[in-house]
């Protein structure tokens, strides 16, 4: 069965390199096909950015861009007006919530996680990425937790890695634990 990934924010929010974690715990860890694409503006921060993994359990990859995404992760608000249309109508949205503002008309079921909050509170600014990668494993079944936290600890060096592991389990618990609880409030 083919997924298609996109991921879009800003230059600095780790757009790519969630994406290149993405196709390795599926593409090493799980054994998947895999294709993973990018883009950017020229600037260094804060340009536009998005990055795209296709991933298909058995069959070969034909097509390697994404036109309607079954998973859309959105960290600012531009990325998500941009693409919310091109995802499919059973897609699986997240959004930083810290910096996206979800229309209530939407009729995507949106998960809001407050990525950057998180992330500047209990570690550094640029594990907003991480952050919603631990979310994200939450919500997809076939996304297993102990594959992408072996790719995260090969993507960072030790000290790095330690960091990076604890944002991705304050994504995960997020979900487990708050998102839930909020919602059925």
């Amino acid at each position: 069965m083919r997924r298609d990934i996109r991921i879009v924010g800003a230059g600095g929010h780790g757009v790519i390199s969630a994406a290149i974690i993405l196709a390795k715990v599926y593409g090493i860890n799980e054994s998947c096909n895999v294709s993973q694409t990018q883009s950017y503006g020229p600037e260094a921060r804060g340009g536009a950015c998005k990055a795209e993994v296709v991933v298909s359990d058995h069959e070969e990859i034909d097509y390697m861009k994404v036109e309607k995404a079954d998973i859309f992760i959105a960290f600012n608000q531009l990325g998500y007006e941009q693409y919310k249309k091109q995802t499919k109508k059973d897609g699986v949205v997240l959004v930083n919530s810290s910096l996206v503002t979800v229309d209530p008309e939407d009729a995507q079921k949106v998960y809001e996680i407050p990525a950057s909050e998180i992330a500047d509170t209990s570690f550094k600014p640029f594990a907003v990425n991480i952050v919603m990668l631990g979310a994200l494993t939450k919500l997809l079944p076939k996304l297993q937790y102990q594959s992408t936290r072996d790719a995260i600890r090969g993507n960072f060096n030790k000290s790095a890695a330690d960091m990076n592991l604890a944002a991705y389990d304050a994504g995960y618990h997020y979900i487990q634990n708050e998102y839930f609880l909020k919602k059925m409030a």
